[in-house]
This record gives C-alpha cells, sequence and structure tokens, in this order.
C-alpha cells in the first residue's frame, strides 16, 4: 500500500475528529441550554449529538493505520449519510429562526464557536460542521471503496482448483 494513501487517510481521520469534537460541544451545549433559552424541540440536537459522537468515536479508532480501515468503507459510507440528515434537519430549523443559508456562513463558522456567540452563530457553526464532516467521510468512503476494489480485483487466485477423485468403493473377493 503506498505511503501517500496512508498520509491521506489519517488527515482524513484527525478532520473529521476534529469536526466531531466541534459538533459534539455545540449540539451539548444547546441541550444543556434549551431549557433556560426555549430553542425548540431537543430532538434535532440529540440526533445530531449522537451521531457526532458515533462519529468521533469511528474516527478515533480507525487513526491506528490498519488496512482493515479500508475494508470498512461502507461505514464511511453510513456516516455520511447520518451526517447529512443531521445537516439537513438543522438547516431547516435555522432557516426559520435564523433566515436563510449562505455560503457566508462558510466564513462565519467559527465566530459560532465563541462562548458568547449568538444562537444563529452558533446554528450555523453546527450546520457548517456537519456538512464538512459529512464531505470528509464521503472522501473516506470513495478512497477505501477504490482500495478494495483494486485489492479483490488483483487477489485472484494463481491455480484453479482441480475437481476431486473420487475413489472407487472396493470389493472384497
Amino acid at each position: 500500500m503506498a505511503a501517500w494513501l496512508k498520509i491521506i487517510t489519517m488527515a482524513l481521520r484527525i478532520a473529521q475528529l476534529i469536526c466531531a469534537v466541534i459538533m459534539v460541544g455545540v449540539a451539548s451545549y444547546y441541550i444543556r441550554g434549551l431549557k433556560s433559552e426555549g430553542l425548540g424541540h431537543i430532538s434535532r440536537f440529540i440526533f445530531t449529538d449522537v451521531v457526532a459522537v458515533i462519529s468521533a468515536f469511528f474516527a478515533f479508532i480507525w487513526l491506528i493505520p490498519f488496512s482493515s480501515n479500508y475494508m470498512n468503507w461502507y461505514i464511511d459510507g453510513i456516516m455520511c449519510v447520518l451526517l447529512a440528515a443531521a445537516f439537513g434537519w438543522q438547516i431547516s430549523y435555522t432557516q426559520r429562526e435564523c433566515g436563510k443559508a449562505t455560503l457566508s456562513d462558510f466564513e462565519q463558522a467559527s465566530e459560532g464557536l465563541d462562548k458568547d456567540a449568538s444562537t444563529c452563530a452558533k446554528w450555523r457553526a453546527l450546520y457548517v460542521f456537519a456538512v464538512i464532516s459529512a464531505a470528509l467521510w464521503l472522501v473516506s468512503a470513495a478512497v477505501g471503496f477504490f482500495w478494495v476494489k483494486k485489492h479483490v480485483r488483483t487477489a485472484k487466485p494463481t491455480r484453479t482448483a482441480k475437481p476431486m477423485r473420487t475413489a472407487k468403493p472396493r470389493t472384497r473377493r
């Protein structure tokens, strides 16, 4: 396996871990403060928090560079779908409260990480990091898929199996 592929995979896992930790922090902030601020229903934040914790778990475990990490590309795809669902759920509620999402939200995502940031800034930071994390998991799934596709194709058997001969039953004389 090429060394550059290991480096790319490690960089992806570190970036996934960072995004997941940020999402856990922001979503947990909301869960803790929902009663006092009246921010609405808690289910979208719990879902985002759970998906982010699972994302952090897999990213941390798969930081250990084994080739079996590439064999689990389908889990990377599932994580991408879950994070995209969290993004969609967050953005639909954000648009109701804070206006439409724009590309400038990506530039302002770091402002939402401040402790004194507004509710809308924190919401924007949450869905921006969800979409970034989903994209990282998608790239990771693609790398794993193509690695498996290449290595399964090259791992063909060198000999063909011959049919077994069956022994004829012996007859006693």
